[in-house]
């Protein structure tokens, strides 16, 4: 009775451990169905290495950004706007200034380029017309 218990036990302890590694596999790189089968050109459910890693199958789709080497402050700007007054008809167009404030941020310079985060500027659509506009984050190359 001892013996078979000591069996049980080593055996629970043995496969437990691996059976808590098993997990639920990652539908975006391993097709639906069973795991236990896969194809050859599948990639393993309990292997998928994060999307910016070198070894990941997936890596022809992503760039590589390289390694941070410093952050690069952008400071605030301040702009004067040139903007029209509605006024009644037949009253000549008059102009006011306006100084208003475009926000700062971070550039990260990496080994390959510099990755700019998304952030707010003005674009001047008319004459005397201007229009918040949020630009992408985006890399570019050195």
């Amino acid at each position: 009775m001892s013996r078979s218990l000591t069996v049980l036990a080593v055996l629970a302890s043995v496969v437990a451990p691996a059976w808590g590694q098993v997990g639920t596999p990652n539908t975006f790189t391993f097709p639906q169905g069973p795991i236990t089968q896969p194809r050859p050109t599948d990639n393993h459910p309990l292997n998928n290495p994060h999307p910016m890693q070198p070894w990941d199958p997936l890596a022809t789709t992503h760039y590589n950004y390289g390694t941070v080497i410093q952050y690069i402050a952008v400071p605030p700007q301040q702009a004067v706007l040139s903007l029209y007054v509605p006024l009644p008809d037949g009253v000549p167009p008059q102009t006011r200034e306006e100084i208003v404030e475009i926000p700062g941020y971070y550039v990260a310079e990496t080994t390959t380029g510099y990755w700019y985060p998304a952030r707010w500027t003005l674009w001047q659509l008319n004459l005397g017309v201007f229009q918040w506009v949020a630009l992408p984050a985006e890399f570019r190359r050195k």
